[in-house]
């Protein structure tokens, strides 16, 4: 099996030239890349076509959040650059994702859920008393309903989104740290080989890679994390 598909590195630097030089050093190593508003507000679509001459999958995080006609407009202006998946906010309501879902093409929609930077504290503070796993189901639902083709969830809730709604999405992970690595501002965390025991799909992996003396070495670490796991449940 290669497990290199489930990992995706999120590329979050400010700087053209470290990008292009990340992603040559790891393209062959990895299932993908995510691009992030970091990147796309800097360098734009001219950014994105030169990371696509490396031939991998792109995962286009914008986390799309408007009125529907304005998401619809935008996703239009972006769309042609084919990328593996195009994120937008499920809070966005149905109407939006249904705009969005519309002028997709061959793009997978992500419906985003709850960001891991948030907890149950959090929804308290928007008025909204119920758990997280909760909350993250009721946005779930919402982006079935308008057709979406897949989640971003934290690795808590995945287990029990794949119990609920099954092989009919794409269920997308960040949040994922090796057990010694620093938590940064992620809160809502698990390790690579539990995530995708969990029902993942894939992993969006950002500093635990890019954020390392050795990149390689720390995706080896990853995929073998991920191997451990899987063999030990067979």
């Amino acid at each position: 099996m290669d497990l290199k598909k489930y990992v995706y590195c999120a590329l979050d630097f400010s700087s053209l030239e470290k990008t292009l030089n990340f992603t040559q050093e790891i393209s062959k190593e990895i299932g993908g890349v995510k691009l992030g508003l970091e990147f796309f507000l800097k360098y734009g679509i001219e950014g994105v076509q030169k990371i696509k001459q490396f031939g991998i999958p792109i995962f286009l995080d914008l986390k799309l959040n408007d009125i529907p006609n304005t998401v619809k407009k935008a996703a239009q202006n972006i769309i042609n650059l084919n990328p593996e998946f195009l994120t937008a906010h499920i809070s966005g309501g149905k109407n939006m994702l249904k705009e969005l879902v519309k002028v997709k093409n061959k793009t997978k929609i992500i419906g985003v859920t709850m960001l891991t930077s948030l907890e149950k504290n959090d929804l308290k503070s928007f008025g909204i008393n119920i758990s997280e796993s909760v909350f993250v189901e009721k946005l779930t639902k919402v982006g079935c309903e308008s057709g979406v083709d897949g989640v971003v969830s934290s690795p808590l809730e995945v287990k029990q989104l794949r119990e609920k709604f099954g092989n009919k999405l794409i269920y997308i992970t960040p949040g994922i740290r090796m057990s010694n690595d620093n938590s940064d501002d992620q809160k809502r965390l698990s390790t690579p080989g539990k995530a995708i025991s969990d029902g993942s799909s894939l992993l969006v992996i950002g500093r635990s890679i890019t954020s390392s003396v050795n990149p390689i070495n720390s995706i080896n670490k990853i995929i073998a994390n991920i191997r451990t796991e899987i063999e030990s449940k067979n």
